[in-house]
């Protein structure tokens, strides 16, 4: 039986609600203690935006038909022994999803995940775009979960009561952080991508390393530069070999 449903969309400027996002408001028309889970009208998209909605347990759902799949650069992320994730802002919203498959697969059969190890390498300019994804960063963080290592960049204007403070020795990953207001550590400034792939490599010769690249193109050229850069040296002198794919905005 599905117990989880996550639901994704991304709403293109310039373009009308489609019909499918109409289904999902219709199926979300009820909220947390509403006893009677008396139908609402449905919630619009922008006002599905930033929050949570909610199916009352046992309530009667609509059939939604899904058209597809079609190819994604995703698609054979979790078939690598080692995966690198790569966004920059919003761009996350793929990332997030393979985390959450991987979350919930652990949680019911961690025998069968093949990824041993992951890595998210994530910029954001808002000191609070952190909240969006909250509740699943802390528990990646915090339950044991030593395969997935969360790299988060803040690449705007520390806010005053924010005090940067050294890297640990040996950190290659980034020169400073500071504390975030999810409790976490976010590096200041964009990631060095040389260093970054290079690290990697390093840390796990002669396998094949998935890259997924999701964010705007001139952040695009510079990480897949780098990744192309360490695959050919690499790949001659150890057998490892990185593999990248994006979805540019």
């Amino acid at each position: 039986m599905v117990s989880y449903v996550s639901v994704d969309m991304v709403v293109r400027k310039n373009s009308s609600q489609t019909h499918s996002g109409n289904l999902v408001s219709k199926a979300c028309a009820t909220e947390p203690g509403d006893d009677k889970g008396a139908s609402k009208a449905p919630v619009t998209l922008s006002e599905m935006s930033h929050g949570d909605v909610y199916i009352k347990a046992g309530a009667e759902l609509p059939v939604i038909y899904v058209d597809g799949p079609y190819s994604a650069p995703s698609e054979r992320f979790l078939d690598y022994n080692v995966g690198i994730l790569i966004a920059a802002g919003i761009g996350v919203t793929p990332a997030a999803a393979i985390l959450r498959s991987v979350y919930f697969q652990w949680l019911s059969d961690r025998e069968s995940i093949k990824a041993k190890k992951i890595y998210l390498i994530w910029t954001y300019r808002d000191i609070y775009t952190l909240e969006w994804f909250k509740d699943l960063l802390v528990a990646l963080q915090e339950e044991g979960f030593g395969f997935i290592e969360i790299h988060t960049y803040f690449t705007g204007k520390l806010p005053k009561l924010c005090s940067p403070q050294p890297s640990s020795s040996g950190d290659l990953f980034g020169k400073q952080t500071f504390s975030t207001s999810i409790g976490t550590m976010s590096y200041v400034g964009r990631p060095d991508f040389d260093c970054i792939f290079k690290a990697i490599a390093i840390k796990h010769p002669g396998v094949s390393i998935g890259t997924l690249f999701s964010g705007p193109k001139p952040m695009l050229r510079t990480a897949r530069r780098s990744a192309r850069k360490w695959n050919r040296k690499f790949g001659k002198k150890t057998g490892t070999s990185i593999e990248f794919y994006s979805e540019k905005f």
